[in-house]
C-alpha cells in the first residue's frame, strides 16, 4: 500500500520572514497537531532552521542548493517520484510558480486524485512588470487550469487577478479567505519578557527593509510627528537590502538618536505590546499579517491602505499610501485619541481568523 500524505507543501526557502511563509507554517503546525501526515519540501538548503520544530511531526526535505531556481528544476523529478510511490490527498502552496508547477503536473496526468490548492500571496499585477510579469502570467496560463481551488486574501486581490487573467473567472474556482492567525501561539509569545532594554516611549514598525514596505515614507513622517511628541523614538524591526539607504535617510533627517533599525527579531509581540503605537507604512501588500499581529497587542494601530479590505477593519487609523503628510497626520491623530474600546473591536475581528476556521473553510470549498 502506497504511503499516504494528507498534505504536501513546497516553499522556496525555510525562512519565516514573510507573511506567506508564516501562514504556511501555522497551517502545517495545525495539521500536524491534528494528526495529519504532512510532507514539506524546501527548494534550497536549510538556513534558518525555523521549521525544525515540525521535524518530529512532518517529513521535511531540503534540496541541496543555495540557488532557489536550481531547486525549481530539481523538484520536478522529486515530485514525479512522490506521485509514483505515495498518495497525496491535498497540496497547499502559496507561491505562484510553485502553484503553477503543481497545477501543470496534474494537467498532464500526475497527481490525478490530488486536490491542488493555490493561495495567492500578492497582487502581482501591481508588484511586477516587464519580463518577470510576463513569466508569471505564462505560469498562470500553463499551470493554473490544473488547480482545484484558488484562494485570494482579499476581494481586491481577487478582482485584480481576474482583471489580469480574465479567463480564470469561468475556468477556476476562486474564493476569498481572510488570513488566519495562530492566537494560541501569539498569546504564548506575547507573555515573554524582552531582555533588550527598550526606550521609555516608542513607536514600532516591522517588515523586510524593502521599498514596498514604505519605511522611507515613515521616517520623514515620524520626524514631523516629533514636533508634537518629542519624547518618542521609532523602532523598525526587520532586515533587508534597503538598510544602507534607510540609514542614509535617517542621517539626512538628523534622526540618528531617534530612529533605530533593530534588525530581525524572533518575537515581535513584546515590541508591539509595549509600544505607544504600531505603524504599517507599506506601499502595497497582499494582506499584511503584521497588521493582525499589531492588532493583537496594541489598541493604537496606524496603517496605509496598501491592501484590499483594510478599510473594513473597525478601529484602525488609515491613510493613503506614499504620502508623508497623510501618514504624519494620521499618526498624530491616533496617538492623541483614547482608543481603549479598540481592544474589544480588534479581538472580535481576530477571533474570527483562527487557523481552524481557515482550514474548515477550505475543506468546504473542495
Amino acid at each position: 500500500m502506497a504511503k499516504l500524505f494528507h498534505y504536501l507543501t513546497i516553499l522556496p526557502t525555510d525562512s519565516l520572514g514573510g507573511g506567506a511563509e508564516q501562514l504556511l507554517y501555522n497551517v502545517f503546525e495545525y495539521h500536524t497537531t491534528n494528526n495529519k501526515i504532512c510532507k514539506i519540501i524546501f527548494l534550497s538548503k536549510k538556513k534558518s532552521g525555523r521549521w525544525e520544530t515540525l521535524k518530529n511531526k512532518a517529513e521535511i526535505t531540503y534540496l541541496p542548493f543555495n540557488n532557489v531556481y536550481l531547486g525549481y528544476l530539481f523538484i520536478i523529478p522529486i515530485l514525479l517520484k512522490i506521485n509514483l510511490t505515495t498518495t497525496v490527498e491535498k497540496t497547499f502552496t502559496s507561491q505562484t510558480l510553485i502553484n503553477s508547477l503543481l497545477g501543470l503536473l496534474k494537467r498532464v496526468g500526475f497527481f490525478k486524485k490530488t486536490k491542488v490548492i493555490a493561495r495567492e500571496s500578492n497582487s502581482i499585477f501591481h508588484l511586477l512588470s516587464g519580463k518577470k510579469l510576463r513569466m508569471y502570467k505564462n505560469a498562470y496560463k500553463i499551470g493554473y487550469p490544473g488547480v482545484d481551488l484558488v484562494i485570494c486574501q482579499t476581494s481586491y486581490m481577487k478582482a485584480e487577478l481576474i482583471k489580469g487573467m480574465p479567463w480564470m473567472q469561468d475556468k477556476l474556482k476562486i474564493i476569498v479567505l481572510n488570513n488566519p492567525i495562530n492566537i494560541d501561539l501569539i498569546k504564548k509569545n506575547a507573555k515573554k519578557v524582552l531582555t533588550t532594554k527598550l526606550p521609555e516611549k516608542f513607536l514600532v514598525a516591522a517588515g523586510r527593509l524593502a521599498p514596498v514596505k514604505g519605511f522611507d515614507i515613515l521616517i520623514p513622517a515620524f520626524k514631523r510627528l516629533l514636533r508634537d511628541f518629542p519624547q518618542l523614538k521609532l523602532l523598525i524591526l526587520g532586515e533587508g537590502n534597503e538598510r544602507k539607504r534607510l540609514e542614509r535617510i535617517i542621517s539626512s533627517e538628523s534622526l540618528q538618536d531617534k530612529v533605530i533599525l533593530i534588525g530581525f527579531v524572533n518575537n515581535v509581540y513584546p515590541y508591539f505590546r509595549d509600544a505607544e503605537m504600531c505603524v504599517m507604512s507599506s506601499r502595497i501588500e497582499g494582506f499584511p499579517n503584521v497588521l493582525l499581529q499589531m492588532m493583537s497587542q496594541n489598541q493604537k494601530v496606524v496603517t496605509t491602505l496598501s491592501a484590499g479590505d483594510i478599510e473594513k477593519i473597525d478601529g484602525l487609523y488609515t491613510c493613503e499610501t506614499n504620502n508623508i503628510s497623510a501618514l504624519a497626520a494620521t499618526m498624530r491623530n491616533c496617538l492623541s485619541a483614547d482608543l481603549k474600546e479598540n481592544r474589544l473591536k480588534f479581538d472580535l475581528n481576530l477571533n474570527k481568523r483562527t487557523i481552524e476556521n481557515f482550514v474548515d473553510s477550505i475543506l468546504l470549498e473542495l
